[in-house]
């Protein structure tokens, strides 16, 4: 396959240069994000100190799996790397919809208290009930967006990552075809 023939992401970049980014980009996140949720931790909860570990373990293999697929092109990692970022994508977003839905359960008042705080001018001006709960449904509905938001971003990724996934699929089948073509003419020899 010639490389002109190779598929592009975004218009302009290779699937393995992308694959690359996405990881480091990935690896940066879950670095900071990690970093937050650590220092946010500020009951020093064991169980909430573990599970901040384990699932930033978990995004850094995969991101590792993403950087090991990109430099060997061994289609075992890619597919593993592959699955592994669609299962994150369900996951996160099944995570995310549970927190947006808790959060706008039980954070109701503090949410609205907040949005009392934001909307109280310096004249002395009444809030009325109608902005706070404007307020609040704009809190939540942003939420939701920036949810969506996140599940399209990464969805894109994993379409990116299916495509690398099959490309290193149809390199493996041309190197093997490539190589069951030469060995008969080595045993003739």
């Amino acid at each position: 396959m010639a490389p002109t023939d190779r598929d592009l992401c975004c218009c302009c970049i290779r699937l393995r240069p992308a694959v690359v980014a996405i990881s480091i980009v990935y690896l940066c996140i879950t670095a900071a994000t990690t970093y937050q949720k650590y220092s946010a931790n500020k009951t020093g909860d064991d169980t909430a100190k573990y599970v901040i570990f384990i699932s930033a373990g978990l995004q850094v293999l995969i991101a590792f799996l993403g950087l090991a697929s990109a430099a060997t092109k061994v289609v075992f990692i890619t597919k593993t790397y592959t699955y592994l970022w669609w299962l994150l994508t369900l996951v996160v977003l099944a995570l995310s919809i549970g927190n947006v839905y808790l959060v706008a359960r039980n954070d109701r008042m503090q949410i609205e208290y907040e949005c009392l705080k934001g909307l109280t001018s310096s004249d002395g001006t009444a809030v009325t009930d109608s902005q706070i709960y404007n307020c609040y449904r704009t809190v939540v509905v942003m939420s939701a967006v920036v949810l969506g938001v996140q599940f399209i971003i990464m969805c894109l990724i994993g379409w990116v990552n299916q495509r690398f996934l099959r490309e290193v699929q149809q390199d493996a089948a041309i190197k093997a075809a490539l190589k069951s073509v030469d060995e008969p003419e080595e045993e003739a020899a």
